[in-house]
């Protein structure tokens, strides 16, 4: 506990010290990045009278914490289970090598702008997310009031989760929802994403209180899958059978 403590310490001193050097250097005209952007909201509210909205300097470092912070760990597992299931699923990678290559060629760095040319990775994505519920709980979250929910009271101050590893696995939900299957999110044709489909898998929690990173994580995955199996293939060690049980922790 103490090591997580003084880890967490640490990296809010380097938060803040961005932080800092951002609020030195800010220039209205030339927006660089999230802090920047967020520094440019504070002050626009502050010389907005009628503003009932505020966000002080702690809040912005820890926006920027949360931002950076979660997105670190979480990322890098995601590309660590993507490359599980590339070894576990051979035909699967060939057919998104296929894909990147006619959508995108192999003599430039795939681009945002590119994903209406590659549905399959978009689906492959989502099944990813689905399938290994990597992250099964969201964040702990605490009740405002008394409320019900269901049938079910639950009174102010609660700790509350949400099960996604269950409602990602539910049969009610899911036609076999043990098997891999990018298909599954793909239009009959094979040549969109169902949006509807795609729209159940849950990640990045739900409503108001859901990941405030989820645009970055979402890019951040699709952009380096897609250069990882544009550039790189992936195969199981020779005699060493392939071990997906997954490991408590990111």
């Amino acid at each position: 506990m103490q090591k997580s403590v003084s880890i967490s310490a640490r990296f809010n001193e380097f938060v803040q010290k961005i932080d800092s050097e951002h609020y030195t250097t800010h220039d209205k005209d030339n927006i660089r990045d999230i802090t920047d952007s967020l520094i440019d909201h504070c002050e626009d509210r502050k010389l907005d009278e009628n503003s009932n909205v505020q966000m002080s300097d702690e809040k912005i470092v820890g926006i920027v914490n949360d931002l950076f912070g979660a997105g670190f760990d979480t990322i890098s597992t995601a590309l660590s289970w993507s490359m599980m299931y590339l070894v576990a699923y051979p035909e699967i990678q060939e057919r998104l090598y296929q894909e990147l290559k006619d959508g995108v060629g192999l003599d430039r760095t795939p681009l945002l702008s590119d994903k209406p040319n590659l549905p399959f990775l978009e689906a492959f994505i989502l099944e990813l997310f689905r399938h290994s519920s990597f992250l099964p709980f969201t964040i702990p979250h605490c009740t405002t009031k008394n409320t019900s929910l269901n049938g079910y009271f639950i009174p102010k101050d609660t700790c509350v989760f949400i099960n996604q590893w269950q409602i990602n696995h539910d049969p009610e939900m899911w036609k076999d929802p043990s098997s891999f299957n990018p298909d599954r999110f793909l239009s009959a044709d094979g040549t969109e994403v169902n949006k509807l489909e795609g729209e159940k898998v849950m990640i990045f929690g739900l409503g108001k209180r859901r990941c405030i990173g989820e645009v970055i994580a979402r890019n951040e995955v699709y952009l380096f899958l897609a250069i990882i199996v544009q550039k790189l293939r992936f195969h199981a060690m020779p005699g060493e059978p392939l071990d997906m049980t997954p490991e408590y922790g990111l």
